[in-house]
């Protein structure tokens, strides 16, 4: 494997100079807060509590038009005890086939429904909710949360996503569908337990899971094991750090998988920059690989409601041999009309080594969120 200097360089700025944000990651870098802050689930991603509601609503949008569609008036709550929320993505892609014995290159396009996920967070208990998503691809979580540990600390026990580097919304990328954490490569949730608490700016947490869930008892004794540390430091009233690093193995009966990685941000005024790099370590009786996964994105706020966004994606399976990397160069925007509504339209520059394929993308994303 041969990255090139500048990619090297931008990587090693990500992770050194740059926090753990979730869902579209570079809000936590952009505004200081953590994960929950927004979120019903610590680790983030999913439902979005009143607060992060509120900031959807009112911080993200352009603001006449959203006045002008009266999304303030929206509540997220039924009765007192019950929350709901939802995400829905439709993508539209148009993207390059490459050259094949049969056909010459040609431009295929399609709509795909990317996400449809249905929240409901029940609070039982000051203390103690009830979590459960459904998915459009039958994916779901269901999971108790518990915020009784000390040190604002919490238990979370049920059947979700590990706690596991960036959780970008884009399923596609390469360190969300490589590592296994994506629907893109089949169902991301097992059944287990997790635990964190947070001294001060610093998250400290691990978990302990099934290896493989099945239906019932059928996914067999194997385990997977968490660990995890990050934080969020103020380097001034609109400057922002943060920085991590986890590990995560999976044991299972023909061998193992590790990860292990670390992930930060670096949020000043609108300029947000996120960043994660992970080895990927498969070993079998007969053969063990190592992979690379980066990624780098910079985000920069032109005007209230519109985001200017480019971003690096780099995959190799096996960095001990010189073929088979995969890089991707993508650019374009994010826009807000009006609360609970988002377009990002994107353009991809795909490579592969040794061979270039001539397989570019435009993605045109419709996000609708509760």
């Amino acid at each position: 494997m041969r990255l090139p200097s500048l990619v090297l360089l931008l990587a090693s700025a990500f992770l050194l100079c740059s926090t753990d944000a979730q869902a579209l990651p570079r809000f936590a870098a952009e505004t200081g807060s953590k994960c929950q802050s927004c979120h019903i689930n610590p680790s983030g991603g999913g439902m979005r509590n009143a607060f992060g509601a509120q900031f959807g609503r009112e911080e993200l949008p352009v603001p006449q038009w959203s006045d002008n569609a009266g999304i303030e008036d929206l509540s997220k709550l039924l009765p007192s005890f019950l929350g709901v929320g939802a995400d829905f993505q439709t993508l539209y892609i148009a993207r390059q086939i490459p050259d094949s014995s049969s056909a010459r290159s040609h431009l295929d396009n399609e709509f795909f429904q990317m996400q449809g996920d249905i929240y409901f967070n029940f609070r039982i208990a000051k203390k103690i909710n009830l979590y459960f998503m459904k998915g459009l691809y039958s994916g779901f979580e269901a999971y108790g949360l518990l915020h009784v540990l000390p040190l604002a600390g919490h238990v979370k026990i049920g059947k979700f996503i590990p706690n596991y580097g960036l959780r970008m919304d884009d399923h596609t990328a390469f360190i969300r569908k490589y590592t296994g954490f994506s629907p893109e490569t089949g169902r991301p949730e097992i059944t287990g337990l997790e635990a964190a608490v947070a001294p001060g700016p610093v998250v400290i947490g691990g978990g302990i899971y099934n290896a493989v869930d099945g239906f019932g008892a059928t996914g067999g004794s194997e385990k997977a094991f968490l660990g995890r540390i990050d934080g969020m430091f103020g380097l001034s009233e609109k400057a922002f750090l943060g920085l991590g690093a986890n590990v995560f193995r999976r044991n299972l009966a023909s061998g193992s998988i590790t990860l292990y990685g670390g992930f930060g941000s670096i949020g000043f005024g609108r300029l947000t920059l996120i960043g994660e790099g992970d080895y990927l370590r498969t070993a079998t009786p007969t053969k063990t690989t190592t992979g690379v996964l980066l990624y780098g994105e910079a985000n920069y706020t032109v005007l209230d409601g519109v985001d200017l966004k480019v971003a690096y994606d780099f995959y190799d399976p096996d960095k001990d041999l010189k073929t088979g990397a995969s890089s991707r160069y993508s650019i374009g925007a994010e826009f807000f009309p009006i609360g609970g509504v988002e377009v990002r339209p994107m353009y991809r520059i795909i490579t592969e080594v040794p061979a270039d394929l001539k397989n570019n993308e435009f993605h045109l994303l419709f996000h609708i969120y509760l």
